[in-house]
């Protein structure tokens, strides 16, 4: 503590106080001390030369030098003072210490001599023109008003009058230095009790300042050290407790927004003054094909997010929020996202927070309703046009003949028959997009079911004069399946083979185990599909070949909802194909578990 260096300059501030007022004091001591000796002594002199002025006579007249100089001497012995007796002309008559004789006429240059002739007293500390001492001088001249009378004059050496000062003076200093030195431990007791909490709370408060808020919690609040100090204790204690908390709610209150601005689906981009980038959550760096801390500000400027410098520069100018939907390159293809840009304040600097929300699948999903209405459209308008057609033909004379009658109302059923086949797909999809039935998945043994979905097809491979060859393992695989489920998978992907395989060609269905699952093969050698329509095959409507897909009877809904189904089943399905060689759709089932 007595290294501190606070306690240094609060003691040495303690003790220059007390330096300075025993210092004024003493002086102030001594000052008075020496006016009242000094007017002690005038006064003394005063009653000597009062005393030895019925000696003077009438200015000394008829006076017995010997005899006043043997008195002057015997007094100067007695009370120590030099004395002179002066006629009013000037005249020493008398002098204590010097021969009379020898001394010059006191008229001239002494004013003590002079203010005693005119005002009956006279005071004067000078040098002794005589002696060459300085000396305090008082003298008295009686019956002056009337001209009568001799001066008597006393002296005394200034220097015994210094000598007294002088010894007073050191008596003050030590007992100055007596008084002070209690008085200096007693200060450095106080200024340490005083110093000790203060300094323990600047540390305390440095450590605040440092963001270290639980060290107040350290403070001793003892009450010993005074109401002020406790409660000063006790304040920075409470201050520490509720900085320490609103930094700690403040804390989980930034975590809690980055947690969930970092969890957003949306990307979220912070920018500075300069264009830094100073945050960004996970879906933005996805969307703008960066790695954190990749993004500099000269980006902004380049390629495709030269957009979006135009977008932040026109909130961070305007301070409107703007918006535009723009398309960002990315590895798997062009992501349509849709951007927004907030300016903010940041001090004195403006900021800029980027939203992006990729809206690829929203675009996606209306282009493609876009493109199923269109294509309900069509594929509704054809056969209805076909049967209102046919029955106005009917209608206006041509049921009379019968053959032709017989023939149009063939085409009616057969497009009646479509129509209605188209329907009850549209019906099956809607229903297994939105997940109105569950399926009720139990063990099947997809072996016996493969040999049992064949046989339903045998009549139509027959009569198209094409093979079907079964190639699963002996033993029965059970899958976890919904059995009406699995027989249109099964029915549409085996119908669509036999469709899409020229007479005489060969389709073959295969069973096989894999890693947890059955793995379902549709082959056939037919015409096989294009790489660019592979992508495409299970969207709705969508046909490679729409003459040869009408012609054929095909709604353009089939792999669609087989995809749909085996999603629904939990497992995955997969096209391997090659244009003029044929097909292969893969079906991933997951076995029962074993009992």
């Amino acid at each position: 503590m007595f290294r501190s260096k606070f306690f240094w300059r609060l003691f040495s501030s303690y003790a220059l106080l007390i330096f300075l007022a025993v210092g004024a004091i003493g002086v102030l001591v001594h000052g008075k001390y020496g006016r009242n000796l000094q007017a002690q002594v005038v006064t003394d002199l005063r009653n000597v030369a009062v005393a030895l002025g019925e000696l003077s006579k009438e200015d000394f007249n008829g006076v017995d030098r010997a005899y006043l100089q043997r008195r002057v001497a015997e007094v100067s012995l007695r009370t120590g003072r030099r004395i002179t007796m002066i006629r009013r002309n000037g005249e020493v008559l008398a002098d204590s210490e010097e021969d009379p004789k020898g001394m010059e006429n006191h008229l001239g240059g002494r004013r003590e001599t002079i203010d005693a002739l005119t005002l009956g007293e006279g005071f004067a500390i000078r040098r002794s023109a005589t002696t060459g001492v300085e000396t305090l001088y008082v003298s008295v001249c009686r019956d002056h008003d009337r001209d009568l009378g001799g001066i008597v004059r006393v002296a005394v050496r200034a220097n015994d009058l210094k000598a007294k000062k002088d010894e007073v003076a050191k008596l003050l200093l030590l007992g100055a230095l007596i008084a002070s030195l209690p008085a200096l431990l007693i200060g450095a007791l106080v200024v340490r009790r005083i110093s000790t909490p203060l300094i323990e709370m600047r540390g305390v408060a440095v450590a605040m300042g440092s963001g270290d808020y639980e060290a107040a919690e350290a403070i001793r609040a003892d009450p010993s050290r005074g109401e002020e100090l406790g409660d000063l204790a006790l304040s920075l204690q409470q201050l520490g407790r509720d900085i320490n908390q609103q930094v700690a709610d403040l804390t989980a209150g930034q975590e809690r927004l980055r947690a969930m601005v970092a969890g957003m689906t949306e990307g979220v981009v912070a920018l500075d003054e300069q264009d830094q980038v100073t945050f960004s959550n996970h879906a933005a760096r996805s969307l703008l094909g960066i790695r954190e801390g990749e993004l500099d500000p000269t980006a902004w400027r380049e390629g495709s997010l030269a957009a979006l410098a135009d977008l932040v520069l026109r909130a961070r100018v305007t301070g409107v929020p703007g918006r535009r939907e723009l398309e960002l390159s990315q590895a798997d293809g062009t992501a349509v996202v849709h951007a927004e840009a907030h300016s903010f304040q940041d001090g004195e600097s403006v900021g800029v927070v980027v939203v992006l929300n990729d809206v690829s699948e929203v675009r996606r999903l209306e282009r493609v309703r876009r493109d199923f209405v269109a294509n309900v459209s069509h594929e509704l308008k054809t056969p209805l046009t076909n049967i209102r057609g046919y029955v106005e033909m009917l209608l206006d004379g041509a049921g009379e003949d019968e053959e032709r009658s017989q023939r149009f109302l063939t085409i009616v059923e057969k497009n009646a028959l479509r129509l209605n086949h188209l329907v009850m797909d549209l019906l099956s999809l809607a229903r297994i997009e939105e997940d109105v039935i569950r399926p009720t998945l139990a063990p099947v043994d997809l072996r016996s079911f493969i040999e049992e979905g064949v046989r339903r097809h045998e009549p139509t491979a027959v009569g198209r004069e094409q093979s079907v060859i079964v190639d699963a393992t002996g033993e029965e695989v059970l899958v976890m399946a919904d059995r009406e489920a699995l027989r249109q998978v099964f029915d549409n992907l085996l119908g669509n083979a036999l469709k899409y395989t020229p007479i005489g060609g060969e389709v073959v269905v295969s069973l096989r185990r894999g890693a947890g699952v059955a793995i379902l093969a549709v082959a056939d050698n037919g015409i096989g599909i294009p790489e660019e329509d592979q992508a495409r095959v299970f969207e709705r409507f969508y046909r490679v070949d729409k003459a040869r897909s009408l012609e054929l009877g095909g709604t353009g809904l089939g792999l669609s909802i087989v995809k749909h189904l085996v999603q629904w089943l939990e497992g995955t399905i997969e096209l391997e194909s090659a244009l003029g060689v044929g097909s292969t759709f893969r079906v991933h089932l997951n076995l029962a578990p074993a009992d």
